[in-house]
């Protein structure tokens, strides 16, 4: 038994955990995240990988995060726990149409996207629901960055499909508009996966 196995109890977990994030929901959780491990959980030492999805997939996969925040379709979450669901939307540059609350997909195609690349496990969704539907999307843009897509939207030089909680600070700034995919919607889960071998760990627990 190890110092670490010894320390690491379900009454004062410590240790090392390392957590990956999208880029999407770190905008929303990791500030609320790091501020309850500093406080709850001082003898935890978080680390903390933010990226696209499609990498964070892999590594996670080849063990490299003993916790991940995923993004899954409503009927593919299997064992992992669901933190959120959202439906996705189309983002728009402010005072550019469609000035609806709600577009159907079938009239997508008529606005230019810029879209995470197709390892993307949201922008594989989309393409999974506009195949079944036989529409089309046009995609002018392949960006793996979801900083660069949110400022292209911004800057009215494309518009994308997120979810909402992805583009919340610019959204309430009025930089952007999203509106509701409906005909059908699209829902994603937010999900946490917990490594295997981490399962009986108390700080990835606590985590």
């Amino acid at each position: 038994i190890t110092e670490v196995e010894l320390t690491n109890t379900a009454a004062s977990p410590a240790g090392e955990v390392t957590i990956g994030i999208p880029s999407g929901a770190a905008r929303v959780l990791s500030g609320p995240l790091l501020e309850a491990v500093r406080n709850e959980l001082p003898k935890v030492s978080l680390k903390m990988v933010e990226g696209m999805t499609g990498p964070l997939e892999e590594w996670m996969a080849a063990g490299r995060f003993n916790l991940a925040v995923l993004y899954r379709t409503a009927d593919s979450v299997g064992r992992m726990t669901v933190l959120a669901r959202e439906d996705l939307c189309l983002v728009v540059p402010s005072g550019e149409p469609p000035f609806e609350d709600a577009i159907s997909l079938a009239d997508l195609h008529a606005f230019p996207l810029a879209v995470p690349m197709r390892n993307n496990n949201v922008r594989r969704s989309v393409a999974d629901v506009v195949a079944q539907h036989g529409c089309a999307l046009d995609v002018k843009f392949e960006v793996d960055s979801l900083s660069t897509i949110i400022n292209m939207v911004v800057e009215g030089k494309a518009h994308s499909i997120l979810a909402p909680s992805a583009v919340q600070k610019e959204a309430s700034q009025g930089l952007v508009r999203t509106v509701k995919i409906v005909d059908p919607v699209i829902t994603r889960s937010v999900v946490l996966a917990v490594n295997p071998k981490d399962e009986r760990s108390a700080a990835v627990s606590a985590v």
